[in-house]
């Protein structure tokens, strides 16, 4: 159970690191004028994209029991949206344009599902509250539509998330019931 506990703790920290990475990138393209075209600044979201993945490691150790097939499907479909966001970036880092453009659309579909069945399942298994389960829901949407905005968007909406995830490892849901089923 230490070992869960440690998994959940540390995925709650990557979560908010995530966040917080996201703003300051968001913040620091606004200030450098930063366009579309890849640059070091990209690190930044490239590092924050694999804190995601482990945030999200961290939430099925918390609530992985609890939300059956639909819960893995969002994760394994959120994870490989997130995958192939990070080929995208690291190969227009590293190669220019390298003909992988046409993956924004799969990767952008595969995020808004399966951030979806992830928020359905988290409203489901009832492990965390239900402003967990909505947020996962709202995050694609919303930051499709909010554009430019959209990394400090998703960066406030991971530094909430992995507050909740670090919370409940540090004791303080710690001395709830478990769920009984």
């Amino acid at each position: 159970m230490a070992a869960s506990s440690d998994l959940i703790g540390w995925g709650g920290l990557a979560a908010m690191g995530a966040g917080l990475l996201a703003i300051v990138y968001s913040l620091l393209a606004f200030a450098a004028g930063k366009g579309d075209d890849p640059g070091p600044l990209d690190i930044l979201i490239i590092l924050a994209m694999i804190l995601e993945v482990v945030g999200l490691v961290g939430f099925h150790a918390l609530q992985g029991r609890n939300y059956g097939r639909i819960g893995r499907a969002g994760l394994y479909t959120t994870i490989g949206s997130i995958v192939i966001f990070e080929l995208v970036l690291v190969a227009s880092l590293v190669g220019g344009d390298v003909g992988l453009d046409w993956l924004v659309p799969v990767g952008v579909l595969g995020a808004v599902v399966g951030f979806v069945l992830y928020g359905a399942a988290t409203l489901q298994a009832r492990v965390l509250p239900r402003w967990c389960g909505i947020l996962f829901i709202i995050l694609m949407p919303v930051g499709i539509l909010l554009g430019d905005l959209q990394p400090i968007w998703g960066g406030l909406v991971w530094l909430a998330l992995g507050y909740a995830l670090w919370s409940h490892s540090s004791g303080a849901a710690g001395a709830q019931p478990s769920r009984v089923r």
